[in-house]
């Protein structure tokens, strides 16, 4: 609170009659009344945009399972395609090997065309002739047909592959389109998270001024009415006090309602063999390893797809979520009973400083190029983007292998 005196108030000030003050700090204290309930309904206000925004929330952990699921299904149909051109081209190849001998085959079957062996009813007078000519077809032909067979079984065969691939690519062409309209629902439903608190707590923060100004002012009418009038005093003043303590005792306990909407956050204790992966993708360096820098890994390390969608393993309070050296963008969670944990190598982060996140909540987005962090040393997988994460507690690496659910294994093949 300033405290003003009274020789410190302006002249025209002091000019007024103990009426005309008393009737300006009438107005002030009702304009300070009028805003102070104006402040109480923007709070409830922010509880409700609060209690939206853990909906959102909610919206967000199933659009990141189905993006997860998505991703499962482009990855799968990029494997079958991949099968499917290495049988065409095998049996293209057997094929083409085989074309030398397709032509003697074509070529014994035209002339067995132009010069059949003799029958008996031609040329009675020739029986022997007649008879080796017919064991010669009759040896000759039944082979002739049998290759002649198999040539039609693989041409059909790589008709069957050819087409099986065509409609393989359809189905990657619709899953991915169907990726793309989910990853516009996912920045959709995120920047509404960020915005839905924006417009209130930006109101709140103007009244809460006008609030300030007008206690303010209220106090120095104060000043300047016990001047004028003594034995009003310590009466308004102690009015004040009281004002000024109910208002703070409502303000604590609107502020712990509104932290109770919120609900607890699920601790790692209670958690073990539970926790999802944060991203889809293969474990290529596990907590342990050797980095090749003389020095043990701290933490797991995964590829993944490009643009995959990274999601919070655990329930936590962002402390930090940036750039950092050359781990890309770095995420670190406060998930309570001293547990930090790191997630890095993103392209893009879109949760921010002081947010709390959920488990399975989209929090980021790798990149394109095949990078990792220097920690990891060399690794074998340099087409893929490398993602890290680290679990600490009291600044010691700890590993996360007994949290994973690990039912959840076979999607990240």
């Amino acid at each position: 609170m300033i405290l003003l005196w009274v020789g410190a108030v302006p002249t025209a000030i002091l000019a007024a009659t103990p009426e005309e003050t008393q009737t300006e700090l009438s107005t002030v204290e009702q304009n300070l009344l009028q805003s102070s309930s104006h402040v109480q309904e923007l709070k409830s206000s922010i509880a409700e945009a609060l209690k939206a925004q853990d909906e959102i929330s909610g919206k967000l952990v199933f659009l990141a399972a189905k993006l997860r699921e998505q991703e499962a299904t482009v990855a799968a149909a990029d494997e079958r395609i991949g099968e499917l051109e290495a049988q065409s081209i095998t049996l293209s190849s057997d094929l083409a090997a085989k074309q030398d001998e397709l032509s003697v085959l074509l070529s014994g079957l035209m002339r067995l065309q132009q010069n059949p062996p003799p029958a008996l009813a031609v040329e009675p007078e020739d029986v022997l002739k007649a008879l080796r000519g017919a064991m010669m077809f009759g040896s000759v032909v039944p082979e002739f047909q049998q290759k002649a067979q198999d040539l039609k079984a693989q041409l059909n065969a790589l008709t069957a592959i050819r087409q099986a691939t065509e409609a393989e690519k359809a189905n990657q062409t619709a899953a991915l389109a169907a990726l793309s309209a989910s990853n516009a629902d996912l920045t959709t439903l995120q920047q509404q998270k960020r915005s839905v608190l924006a417009l209130a707590k930006q109101s709140l923060a103007g009244e809460k001024q006008n609030v300030t100004a007008l206690a303010d002012k209220s106090q120095n009418l104060q000043r300047l009415l016990s001047e004028l009038r003594k034995a009003r005093e310590d009466e308004e003043r102690h009015k004040t006090a009281e004002a000024r303590v109910a208002a703070e005792a409502a303000a604590k306990a609107e502020a712990d309602r509104i932290e109770n909407l919120r609900g607890p956050l699920k601790l790692l204790s209670n958690l073990t063999g539970k926790l999802p992966f944060p991203v889809q993708g293969n474990i290529i360096r596990h907590f342990g390893d050797e980095t090749g820098l003389g020095t043990n890994l701290e933490g797991v390390a995964f590829d993944t797809q490009p643009h995959a969608n990274v999601i919070s393993p655990v329930d936590g309070k962002v402390e930090f979520a940036g750039p950092f050296r050359s781990y890309g963008q770095l995420l670190i969670l406060n998930a309570g009973e001293g547990y930090l944990v790191l997630l890095a190598g993103m392209k893009q982060i879109s949760t921010e400083l002081g947010q709390t996140v959920r488990i399975g909540e989209p929090v980021g987005v790798m990149g394109v190029e095949p990078t990792a962090p220097a920690l990891l040393g060399e690794v074998a997988d340099h087409s893929h983007p490398i993602f890290y994460v680290e679990f600490r507690k009291k600044d010691l690496a700890v590993d996360p292998t007994p949290w994973w659910d690990e039912g959840k294994r076979e999607a990240m093949r």
